[in-house]
């Protein structure tokens, strides 16, 4: 049971009536194999076509042996023997925008860096290419978008060739086609690329519109490039606009002057970073001082500055153990965390205060000399300093 794929015929066809030749089931949803299928199907790299079938939401289209099978959010009416399909159009040109651009994009990559595309993915939001480089500059990256803004501005065509009846060893592929496979779509735009590809394209460069290489990373060895392109790409173009406007707004200032304004707002907060640590450091040793002065002559220092953010109970509890050489223990009630600190390994907090969280509710853990904790509630943290100075006096 073969379907004939409409989609292939014509790209740009989002509507057909069907025969309906067999009722089934896909994972546990209805499932329908109509003698034309205007539906692409998943596969390639790239998702298959929503819309209706009959009336009937169409969630998932796959291909088996020839039969495309169009699995619906419900089944057909009993009777239902021939059918009007109905692809979303937006999501079918999406789809080819993202995935010719993809072609565009990998054949210049392969040609201005040598780097060969290993994988593709196609997005919700955007899509990526892994490609065998170990890193791809941003000026590279600026150049293959301008040569790729070029061949979009001149009109290429994308001509489809079926092979067989053609060779396939005719077209100097750009990379080697899948094994075992009776007959191949060879994806030729306009000499520029030819690549074995079963997915649905435009029918010239002049239709992607605009692609924009968001950025790249390193993966596995690879770089791994992030691109939209047509309507994402437009959309893209709008909202970092939008966003730089915004920026300059907050900062003042125009949006030319936005990258040094917030270059020189860093060196500031910088600045006043390392002027609040010191200062913080400062009166955590004043105050250590005050405090051990009144403080019991033995066992666990714990002490009351549960009002003040971790930060800043961590600083004072290691300013306290610095200058009395004892083990000190404060609580945060801001960020419901506690710390516990000793002079040295010898005290191993890790190996016995682990234990304690299972018992008052507590995540964390910690090293032989410093120990921290995170608590749902105030109880918790409570019952856990309490526990701690248990521990520790035994």
């Amino acid at each position: 049971m073969r379907t004939r794929k409409l989609y292939y015929e014509d790209t740009d066809r989002f509507e057909c009536e069907a025969a309906v030749l067999d009722r089934t089931e896909w994972k546990g949803r209805p499932a329908v194999v109509l003698d034309r299928a205007v539906f692409y199907p998943e596969g390639g790299g790239q998702p298959c076509d929503r819309g209706t079938v009959g009336g009937v939401e169409v969630v998932d289209v796959q291909e088996r042996e020839g039969a495309i099978l169009h699995v619906l959010a419900a089944p057909l009416p009993d009777g239902a023997g021939q059918v009007t399909c109905r692809v979303d159009p937006d999501r079918r040109r999406d789809h080819m925008e993202q995935h010719t651009g993809q072609h565009l994009l990998s054949s210049r990559v392969l040609k201005l860096s040598g780097g060969a595309t290993v994988s593709f993915h196609l997005g919700q939001e955007y899509s990526t290419i892994d490609v065998d480089l170990p890193e791809l500059s941003r000026e590279t990256a600026d150049r293959i978008e301008d040569e790729i803004a070029r061949i979009i501005r001149e009109v290429h065509p994308v001509v489809i060739h079926e092979c067989p009846p053609e060779n396939v060893s005719d077209f100097p592929l750009r990379r080697p086609p899948p094994p075992g496979e009776e007959a191949l779509r060879i994806v030729d735009l306009d000499g520029l690329d030819y690549s074995a590809c079963c997915g649905t394209h435009l029918s010239n460069t002049g239709r992607i519109g605009a692609l924009r290489i968001l950025r790249t990373e390193k993966y596995k060895g690879m770089t791994r490039i992030y691109f939209v392109a047509g309507e994402r790409a437009r959309r893209d173009a709008r909202r970092t606009a939008a966003l730089a406007r915004e920026a300059a707004r907050l900062l003042g200032c125009s949006e030319d002057e936005a990258p040094d304004r917030i270059s020189r707002t860093l060196e500031r907060i910088k600045d006043l970073e390392v002027r609040l640590a010191a200062a913080r450091s400062e009166r955590a040793a004043a105050e250590a001082e005050g405090f051990l002065r009144a403080a019991p002559a033995s066992g666990l220092l714990v002490l009351p500055v549960s009002d003040r953010t971790y930060d800043e109970v961590l600083e004072s509890v290691k300013a306290v153990v610095g200058l009395s050489g004892r083990p000190a223990a404060a609580a945060s009630r801001t960020d419901l965390r506690a710390v516990v600190a000793a002079p040295d390994a010898s005290f191993r907090l890790g190996d016995r205060l682990k234990p304690l969280l299972g018992e008052t509710g507590g995540k964390g853990g910690g090293g032989p000399a410093q120990f921290q904790a995170q608590f749902p509630d105030g109880p918790s943290l409570d019952a856990f300093l309490e526990a701690v100075r248990k521990a520790l006096e035994d």
